[in-house]
């Protein structure tokens, strides 16, 4: 039978490119052939810090970072080896040390993201300096932050009477440091003053000068002598005052 000349070129046409897409198919196998998975490296460092940290915190979240898609590294002959130090509260990005030791040695550090859902109190109402919040000023939200620990107040409970050292806007979350300690004693209180000399401790009737929380000096007033003096909150009625 008599081919079609160019039937006969179409027919060894289509055969090269068969041919061709067989080789290129060899090809890119044969380069894939012997790498490491790069999603395997990111999966390690992840499993090491979540083993790194405390099981009884709950919503943490950890994301290792994206490696370079042009990174080569051989196939590792074994399971990965895994390093990471324990994070500290505030750390939101720990580097994990992932190793081949095995049929390949290399070794490389993986940064990896710590997120942890938490629970915040956000103002209802907007503050002024020195206002001592309750239960019917905050709201409580669930928020995801960065790190294991949180700057932020979560319990009604941690509020304690706490005056705000600055104004806080309505929306605002309360940090811990946007609280002063829990006022002891308040101005104009009635406080008993006490000093201690020789093994012997005086006390006296006076009033406080100024608010004071915990172990914060403050200026009284001794109401014996009427003299002013400073000393110590030692609790919400007691002044220690050096003789």
């Amino acid at each position: 039978m008599r081919v079609n000349a160019l039937t006969l070129i179409r027919i060894i046409g289509i055969g090269c490119a068969l041919l061709f897409g067989v080789f290129a198919a060899r090809v890119i196998a044969q380069d894939a052939t012997g790498l490491q998975s790069l999603p395997a490296v990111r999966q390690a460092a992840e499993r090491a810090l979540r083993r790194a940290i405390d099981p009884a915190l709950t919503g943490v979240e950890l994301t290792a970072a994206t490696l370079d898609a042009r990174l080569r590294l051989p196939a590792c002959g074994a399971a990965l080896e895994t390093h990471v130090q324990p994070p500290r509260g505030t750390q939101s990005r720990v580097p994990v040390r992932v190793a081949c030791n095995q049929g390949a040695t290399w070794s490389l550090n993986v940064p990896v993201e710590i997120r942890r859902e938490q629970q915040v109190l956000v103002m209802k109402r907007a503050v002024a300096r020195g206002e001592t919040l309750g239960a019917g000023d905050v709201v409580a939200q669930k928020r995801v932050l960065a790190g294991l620990a949180s700057p932020f107040v979560a319990r009604i409970e941690d509020l304690n009477g706490r005056p705000t050292r600055r104004p806080l806007p309505e929306g605002t979350a309360v940090t811990a440091e946007a609280l002063a300690p829990a006022l002891l004693i308040h101005r104009g209180q009635n406080v008993t003053l006490t000093a201690s000399a020789g093994g012997f401790e005086v006390r006296a009737p006076g009033r406080a000068m100024s608010d004071a929380g915990a172990q914060q000096r403050l200026r009284v007033q001794n109401l014996d002598s009427l003299k002013i003096v400073e000393g110590v909150a030692e609790s919400d009625s007691v002044v220690r005052v050096n003789p």
